[in-house]
């Protein structure tokens, strides 16, 4: 089976079509509320009154994430690497809380990289981890097809890094 047949049989094609919009065009909060509601939330997460919301969902984050890299077994030469991950993420919860969106960009993709290593290893750098990941947890694969779809390095309007972030968080909160 090729890599597009299974990116068929396990994500719809409004989803695959909802994240090239997300990334690619214009019309980005229409195309994050696809995603948010594959991710398990509801429409309209990420209305600008939500500012309440956003706060507690960060902390969950926050906490979730830290947990997974926690409680991750690791070989002995990635003790550093988790322990930076830790560090990372608590910089990072701080700046998204203050409103850094598109400073703390990178960062986000750095953190989510960095624990799927440790809790993968060496098989997430592969070429087809995407495929294996769908084909494990579909909700997963899914998710990080989503991340793997984000830019490196982006100049988007503040509120689309935001929205980009805050999906990536709220799947992360709750996985």
């Amino acid at each position: 089976m090729t890599f597009d047949k299974t990116i068929n049989s396990y994500v719809d094609k409004k989803i695959l079509g909802a994240i090239s919009e997300f990334v690619e065009g214009k019309n980005f909060v229409a195309a994050a509320d696809t995603i948010a509601l594959e991710f398990g939330a509801g429409k309209n997460l990420f209305s600008k009154e939500a500012d309440d919301f956003e706060q507690k969902l960060i902390s969950s984050f926050q906490k979730n994430l830290s947990l997974l890299a926690q409680k991750t077994w690791i070989e002995k030469s990635d003790a550093e690497l988790k322990e930076n991950v830790l560090y990372k993420l608590n910089e990072y919860s701080d700046a998204v809380s203050k409103g850094q969106w598109n400073a703390s960009y990178p960062a986000l993709l750095q953190i989510v990289g960095d624990v799927v290593y440790l809790m993968f290893g060496n098989q997430s750098k592969g070429e087809d981890f995407e495929e294996y990941a769908l084909r494990i947890d579909p909700e997963f694969g899914i998710f990080w097809l989503y991340v793997n779809s984000l830019p490196k390095e982006q100049d988007w309007e503040k509120d689309k890094a935001r929205v980009a972030m805050l999906l990536g968080m709220f799947f992360l909160a709750n996985y």
